[in-house]
């Protein structure tokens, strides 16, 4: 079973190796941008947001971007005492943990993150030891994840205890627990229940009250699920019916224009399964490089052309699976 955050990271590092040395100084003094006096990264209020964050220190970390990791790691234990945490932010508080130990361990040690094989990432940045300290650190937060498990098994971001789970919860839950190395079988406990959301078009739908998906959420069901025993070739020509003469993705079939969420999260889903994307390359990245702004971000779509680093992280994204 792949890694879907070490795909992400490789790919993030592929783009960073193929820019060019203006491109890299526009987009980190972007993501540069985006800091906050007081630590942590803004949110599309100009707030600091721990949800925003994890994106902004997954690129500092691929793009070599410093932190003061002692004012971040303040930041974030703020987020113990001012604000009531939901299943997403919980979530989003581990990862944060996390990736700043491991961007503190790249500044300190300068380790060269790119150069590692996939498949050896964990055990070449001694990932156990830092896994066992976020546990440690975030004992709170794995508590209350654990207080959304639905009772089908996987998790349901919308209310504690319910009784089916939801793709987009079960998503961010798995992939943590991916990274915190848990095992395969308490994976596919998770995942299982979100084959009952497949549609009859063949996509997933975020809960069991729609009764069809949208691209991010067939994208994720994909990834979670694919170990499953079932044929992917009807999921992936659903999400080649939402791919646009321009390269880019649709969030659904009946919408007008893609986005650049979408397209990143799709191909993200076909690479992790498989899938050739050489025929798509070209056009994809064309797409997406549509959506870069003189600023040095990435913009969602047409319909929202405010650049932030969830959408810039997708967009670098996208690129570094094509190339």
């Amino acid at each position: 079973m792949k890694n879907c955050n070490q795909a992400i990271l490789n790919a993030l590092f592929k783009a960073k190796d193929l820019l060019s040395d203006e491109a890299l100084h526009e987009i980190r003094s972007f993501v540069r941008s985006q800091h906050c006096e007081t630590g942590g990264f803004k949110n599309r209020a100009a707030k600091p947001d721990i949800y925003y964050s994890v994106f902004a220190y997954t690129l500092a970390l691929a793009y070599d971007i410093n932190l003061d990791i002692e004012q971040e790691q303040e930041f974030l234990k703020t987020w113990n005492t001012e604000h009531d945490l939901d299943l997403v932010h919980a979530v989003c508080y581990v990862r944060c943990d996390l990736l700043l130990r491991v961007i503190q361990q790249k500044q300190k040690f300068g380790l060269k993150l790119d150069v590692l094989d996939s498949e050896g990432f964990l055990a070449k940045l001694a990932m156990k030891n830092l896994i066992k300290k976020a546990r440690t650190n975030c004992q709170a937060q794995f508590e209350l994840i654990n207080t959304y498990r639905s009772k089908d098994g996987g998790y349901n971001h919308n209310r504690q205890a319910a009784d089916q789970a939801t793709v987009y919860a079960s998503f961010l839950v798995w992939t943590l627990f991916q990274d915190l190395d848990e095992d395969e079988h308490i994976l596919n406990e998770i995942s299982q229940p979100i084959s009952d959301l497949k549609c009859a078009d063949h996509s997933f739908a975020n809960d069991s009250s729609s009764i069809t998906g949208v691209t991010s959420a067939t994208a994720a069901g994909l990834i979670i699920t694919f170990s499953q025993n079932f044929d992917k070739n009807g999921i992936v020509d659903y999400l080649m019916k939402n791919y646009t003469v321009r390269g880019g993705f649709k969030a659904a079939q009946d919408l007008p224009i893609a986005d650049t969420l979408s397209t990143s999260t799709a191909l993200l889903a076909l690479y992790m399964a498989g899938e050739d994307l050489q025929p798509l390359s070209d056009k994809s990245i064309g797409f997406i490089n549509l959506h870069w702004d003189e600023s040095g971000g990435f913009f969602g779509s047409i319909a929202d052309m405010t650049c932030d680093v969830e959408y810039t992280y997708y967009a670098l994204l996208g690129i570094g699976i094509l190339l």
